[in-house]
């Protein structure tokens, strides 16, 4: 290609450039003209005073837990088992959980005193006494462990924490 067409191409590539250019530019900025839209409108039909902040619903407060609980974000779920406990003091299932967390997030003597509560307040939950036995044998408190898959045992021997509890104390 001679210079002087390499010049004469040169002027119809840098407008095509350049129309390329203003229609993307175009374009952009009227995606944003809409945000705009879309946000002058919802404030516009927005009422005028502040929403409040939706309630947390004890059932959502149990699934927040339970999926930090299942995801093994134990440190993430026992602030919630305590705002349950603040509004439910007496459930001794939360107690449960909430001394699970503890354990194994690495604080098993809080953990035996939330089972130690759990078991009080529900003497028939097994789940509890089997989870009691759990922290203890893992702390090496053999003693303790075993009265307290003992009494998960006595319970009722033939429900899974029943068979859990037989098979720990065989180990």
């Amino acid at each position: 290609m001679s210079a002087k067409q390499e010049k004469s191409c040169r002027g119809p590539v840098a407008i095509l450039v350049a129309v390329v250019l203003g229609v993307v530019f175009l374009a952009w900025r009227s995606a944003q003209d809409d945000d705009v839209m879309v946000t002058t409108y919802r404030s516009a039909s927005a009422p005028s005073v502040p929403l409040a902040p939706q309630a947390e619903t004890r059932q959502s407060l149990d699934a927040m837990a339970g999926n930090y609980f299942s995801g093994q974000h134990y440190e993430e779920a026992i602030p919630i088992y305590r705002k349950i406990l603040a509004r439910d003091p007496d459930d001794a299932a939360v107690y449960n959980e909430l001394g699970l967390a503890l354990h194994y997030s690495g604080k098993s003597e809080e953990a035996v005193d939330a089972l130690k509560k759990a078991t009080a307040l529900d003497p028939q939950l097994q789940r509890a006494w089997l989870s009691y036995g759990f922290v203890l044998n893992s702390m090496g408190r053999r003693k303790q462990a075993r009265a307290a898959l003992e009494k998960t045992v006595a319970l009722d021997p033939a429900t899974p924490q029943g068979l859990e509890a037989k098979a720990m104390l065989k180990r």
